[in-house]
């Protein structure tokens, strides 16, 4: 078998495409867009342009998009901006840790979603009707899974709460926006550079910035805008190929499920999204991971919060899955389906060996 080096993991080299357009707009994009210079100008050229572009996937208008070089950042600020003493805040126990550590520091009412195995939410018709600020999550980064009653709680909430959507591992289109107060987005998720995300504000006028400030602003403001510039280019990119990264996930989890003592988590409701988890029965998952190194097969294991110390995950446990023996997949662009049979393939003899 020819070998072939094949990375699952959450990070993957820039198009080439992509680090072009960086580099030139590092070369363009140097002065401040807010001053009135010839570079400034051009600058504020490259701003403008990648916000019409990122927000015409969101049928959004540009002013309506903040840009945060911090994308964890961008929870405490989406829902921060909104939320007072008085409303329940209602999240959910598959959460991003930044979600339930602003849960935490709420001193008002709080509710707390609850999933089944399949990842679904199972609890909506006990969310109390008092007026809430709910935060909800359109795709899990770990699983996958997509939520498919958002909009019927949008249609219940729709006089009594706001809504937040925590889109962070979602790919924006023109109608997750409906009814919503806040989201939140991180250009990952569609293979765009690192440290730069977006947080969509449906009316600027009924949000508060957080943090203390004197200007009238909505974000820091602080961000590389070579950055934006990939971001927005990254994006098209990725929409041309994502019905071809979601096949290539479908078939994965239809091969790995057929592997003895190998489970795939959630493989229903997460099929239409580049994330995979699956569960190894007996085997630790930091011990896989080293069998799988010099196989130059790189995946990832344990949470996605916490991946430098292969945290278990949350996720799953909420689901009432087992932890040990998780591992996640992420699938790119240039992912194929010969990776995907050298994984299989590697991954029976390896534990085989391992299984002694």
């Amino acid at each position: 078998m020819v070998q072939l080096t094949s990375n699952f993991t959450s990070e993957a080299r820039l198009a080439p495409s992509i680090r072009e357009a960086i580099s030139v707009a590092l070369a363009d994009g140097w002065a401040d867009p807010k001053k009135s210079s010839q570079a400034s100008t051009k600058a504020a050229a490259l701003r403008h342009g990648s916000l019409e572009e990122l927000a015409s996937h969101l049928g959004a208008r540009p002013s309506q998009l903040e840009v945060v070089g911090e994308p964890n950042l961008a929870y405490f600020l989406a829902i921060s901006g909104l939320l007072t003493p008085e409303l329940q805040l209602v999240t959910s126990t598959v959460d991003v840790g930044k979600i339930r550590a602003v849960a935490r520091t709420h001193s008002g009412e709080k509710f707390e979603l609850l999933v089944e195995e399949d990842g679904l939410y199972k609890n909506l018709s006990d969310i109390p009707s008092a007026p809430s600020l709910l935060v909800l999550q359109s795709c899990n980064g770990e699983t996958g899974v997509r939520q498919n009653s958002i909009g019927d709680i949008q249609e219940r909430f729709a006089s009594s709460a706001k809504i937040i959507l925590d889109a962070s591992h979602d790919i924006p289109n023109t109608t997750m926006l409906s009814g919503i107060s806040t989201a939140i987005f991180d250009s990952t998720s569609w293979s765009g550079p690192s440290g730069l995300g977006l947080l969509y504000i449906a009316d600027p006028t009924k949000y508060r910035y957080p943090l203390p400030h004197i200007a009238p602003i909505r974000t820091p403001g602080s961000y590389s805008l070579p950055l934006l510039v990939g971001a927005a280019i990254a994006l098209t990119l990725y929409k041309e190929s994502r019905a071809s990264i979601i096949g290539l996930r479908k078939y994965a989890a239809a091969a790995l499920s057929k592997i003895d003592g190998v489970s795939v988590i959630a493989e229903e409701t997460g099929a239409e999204s580049r994330y995979l988890s699956f569960l190894i029965v007996g085997i630790s998952s930091e011990e896989l991971l080293r069998s799988l190194q010099p196989l130059h097969i790189e995946l990832d294991a344990g949470s996605a919060c916490s991946p430098e110390d292969l945290t278990p995950s949350h996720v799953i446990a909420a689901m009432g899955l087992p932890t040990t023996g998780h591992m996640r997949m992420t699938f790119h662009a240039e992912s194929t389906q010969d990776e995907i049979d050298y994984l299989v393939a590697n991954l029976v003899s390896v534990l085989s060996q391992l299984r002694g």
